[in-house]
Formats: C-alpha cells, sequence, structure tokens
C-alpha cells in the first residue's frame, strides 16, 4: 500500500501539526503533538476525505514516534482498533 500526503491541515483546527493522508483508499488525519504528561507524540485517525474525523480512536502511532514512521505504520497495513 502506498500511502499520499493529500495536504497539511489548518493549525487552528488541530493542536500541534496535522496532515491529511490517503492510503490504499481510506483517509486517515496524522496529527503530532506534545502531550502534557506523556510528550511528543503521533496518532492517525481514520477520516474522510476533508479531514473531519470520523472516529478517535487512534489506528496508528504512538508515543515517541514521528509523523514518518506513523504513516509507514499505515502503509505497511498496521491499524489498531
Amino acid at each position: 500500500m502506498e500511502a499520499k500526503l493529500v495536504r497539511e491541515l489548518p493549525k487552528e483546527d488541530w493542536q500541534g501539526e496535522a496532515c491529511l493522508v490517503e492510503c490504499d483508499g481510506e483517509f486517515f488525519v496524522v496529527s503530532s503533538v506534545v502531550a502534557m504528561f506523556t510528550g511528543f507524540e503521533t496518532l492517525a485517525f481514520r477520516s474522510d476525505s476533508t479531514g473531519k474525523v470520523s472516529d478517535y480512536l487512534e489506528v496508528a502511532g504512538g508515543r515517541g514516534m514521528s509523523r514518518e514512521e506513523t504513516i509507514a505504520q499505515l502503509q505497511d497495513g498496521v491499524r489498531y482498533g
């Protein structure tokens, strides 16, 4: 599976940096933040083609992971939940 960066998402809609990614016909928001108690994390959430998240149960990523590592998980077919 190939993941494609569709676009960066507006900073006013997210606490950190976020982008919209398409992978095998599915869309995901990949969000990177510095969480108060756990530190840096990047998580992926299922979304529609506009970047509206349909479920805030993370499907890839984790603490200490970069955007690139999280997108690589999506490409490899890794999905939590």
